[in-house]
């Protein structure tokens, strides 16, 4: 594994393991900007930068017993990808009868979901943070 994707790997680790940290201290609202500006588009991601960034939370997502909640991932590819004005996290509910209530966050860039895809599950969204 090359030195880049390696330290990928550990900021990626700390700043999951940050948001983890957090959000079991502080309430959600916490993290959201008190009021939301549109800012003009940056230059685009690269598909590079996008797509490692996307691997590196899998991996360690997956690969450890931590608990890294779609709520984690969501946040921490928020900040790792720069608060890109491109990327928006979701967050939406779903309530049935045989699931009851439940909720899901989920990563958006340029209206593709690149972080969180629910396949077979419809989520009312309830928020959509640039």
């Amino acid at each position: 594994m090359s030195g880049s994707r390696q330290w990928l790997l550990v900021r990626s680790f700390v700043v999951l393991s940050t948001y983890k940290c957090l959000l079991l201290v502080f309430p959600f609202r916490k993290f959201l900007p008190a009021e939301q500006t549109l800012v003009a588009s940056r230059k685009p991601l690269s598909e590079q930068s996008l797509s490692q960034t996307i691997w590196a939370i899998q991996v360690l997502s997956n690969r450890l017993p931590l608990g890294f909640t779609c709520l984690v991932q969501a946040l921490s590819a928020k900040w790792l990808l720069n608060n890109h004005p491109d990327v928006r996290v979701c967050i939406g509910v779903h309530k049935s009868v045989d699931q009851g209530f439940s909720a899901h966050a989920w990563v958006v860039y340029k209206d593709q979901i690149i972080l969180g895809e629910q396949p077979g599950q419809q989520f009312q969204p309830i928020l959509d943070w640039h």
